[in-house]
């Protein structure tokens, strides 16, 4: 009952925002379960706060349904209709509707402007409000989207905001520049390393390609002349703290070999920089990167990695193996949870 009255209040006078974790322990509780990496209890836990108007619970099950880059194999088992239960407002629809959207629809300002990030139209406004909310993190895709289709004094703008992305540079970069070979591989090399880019050497398109798209499409040798600059930035960048604690932890004789397997088979640069907490306003982004869920979700996600054919397991590539077994054997272990 107390709960219900704290739920009604959030909607009328919290309507800003989640309230604070603080006030729910039993929030709390589900959050910690779900860092440990614990799927079936508290999925479960949020699922009944989000059913009791919990709009913390509500909008963090709704991120962790479409934000989670590596599902467990608890949520992998799940059928259409188990799933639905588990993460949905309960109607009469086939698919059931979205928390984020039933906290939108309520009033929810930070629910609406997480709806608002989904959209394809440049919107710098969003992303300061999404800022001032506390989720920058939530800034990644409406980043990607002015930097696609804003204009050149839109990508500029948002270029010269102390507040943008610091990840997402070489992607506006690239977009805003003259035209290069492999350029959005480029930009990135240039910017987790200080020393000039020639774009002429065979190395540095090797390297280019392989941040640009990941394993497949760029030079994995170990004497390719940045590959020391890449693992540097790997093992010491803050957004990529989670595949390198993994790798100390898991394969401290081939920990850098290792991260850069995992930067290889997760997609490139544009995509290991992507671990995420789904909702800072629950979960500081720190704190999610400290996490066992955050070395889960870089492991599961290479388990679940395809080609882009979708025919094979793209840790399946004799060249992964090739630039880390240990990384490999990690990977077929987890894999073998799924079956």
């Amino acid at each position: 009952m107390i709960r219900n009255v704290i739920a009604a209040l959030a909607v009328t006078i919290g309507c800003f925002g989640a309230t604070s974790v603080q006030a729910n322990s039993d929030l709390q509780s589900a959050v910690d379960l779900w860092l440990q990496g614990d799927d079936r209890q508290s999925l479960q836990m949020l699922a009944d706060l989000a059913a009791e108007g919990d709009a913390n619970a509500r909008l963090l099950l709704a991120r962790i349904e479409t934000a989670d880059l590596g599902p467990s194999p608890y949520r992998q088992s799940l059928d259409r209709s188990a799933a639905r239960d588990l993460f949905r407002y309960k109607d009469f629809s086939p698919f059931g509707r979205s928390w984020l959207f039933v906290e939108a629809q309520q009033g929810n300002e930070l629910a609406q402007a997480l709806m608002q990030a989904k959209s394809a139209e440049p919107d710098l406004e969003l992303i300061d409000r999404l800022n001032k909310f506390g989720e920058h993190q939530a800034t990644d895709r409406p980043t990607r989207i002015v930097a696609l289709y804003g204009d050149q004094g839109l990508r500029d703008e948002l270029a010269e905001d102390e507040a943008v992305m610091q990840d997402l540079l070489p992607y506006l970069a690239y977009l805003s520049g003259t035209s290069e070979h492999r350029g959005d591989g480029v930009a990135a090399l240039r910017h987790i390393q200080p020393n000039p880019v020639d774009t002429a050497q065979p190395d540095t398109l090797g390297m280019a390609g392989l941040l640009a798209l990941g394993l497949g499409y760029g030079d994995v040798s170990p004497d390719n002349r940045w590959r020391t600059d890449v693992e540097n930035w790997l093992m010491s960048a803050p957004s990529t703290k989670p595949v390198a604690d993994l790798c100390k932890t898991q394969c401290s004789g081939q920990a850098r070999a290792c991260a850069f397997a995992f930067l290889a088979v997760s997609g490139g640069y544009f995509e290991v920089i992507r671990y995420d907490s789904p909702l800072e306003t629950v979960i500081p982004q720190d704190q999610f990167l400290n996490s066992p869920r955050a070395r889960l979700m870089v492991l599961r996600r290479a388990v679940l990695a395809r080609t882009e054919t979708n025919q094979n397991w793209l840790s399946d590539s004799p060249q992964l193996a090739q630039i880390s077994s240990c990384a490999a054997d990690l990977i077929q272990s987890e894999r073998s949870k799924y079956r």
